[in-house]
């Protein structure tokens, strides 16, 4: 499967499938629409993502430069496993933690 983005309701962006270098530039140009779409505060559900690699992370660090660019709030739910490792090899875990809060 190959992934997906989907904006649901009150500035709800989900991520779904398999987050890799494969599916990367497709979701950036999904990401990049839909947040050009939603007004305000973002809220980044991971809960469909089936695998991810480091693409992921990068996807997350995309989404939240670009809302705070335009001076939003970013929240992230469903973190999967795999992306809190890799994010704290990357020691961005403190970071994402204070995105799901």
């Amino acid at each position: 499967m190959s992934a997906q983005v989907t904006r649901g309701e009150q500035g709800v962006i989900a991520l779904a499938g398999q987050l890799n270098f494969d599916s990367a530039m497709d979701v950036r140009k999904q990401l990049q629409q839909n947040l050009a779409d939603t007004q305000g505060d973002i809220t980044l559900d991971l809960s469909g993502v089936e695998h991810s690699n480091s693409v992921g992370l990068a996807l997350i660090l995309l989404v939240a430069r670009i809302v705070s660019e335009r001076g939003d709030q970013l929240r992230v739910v469903s973190m999967p496993a795999g992306l809190e490792s890799i994010a704290r090899v990357c020691e961005l875990d403190d970071w994402l933690t204070t995105l799901a809060a």
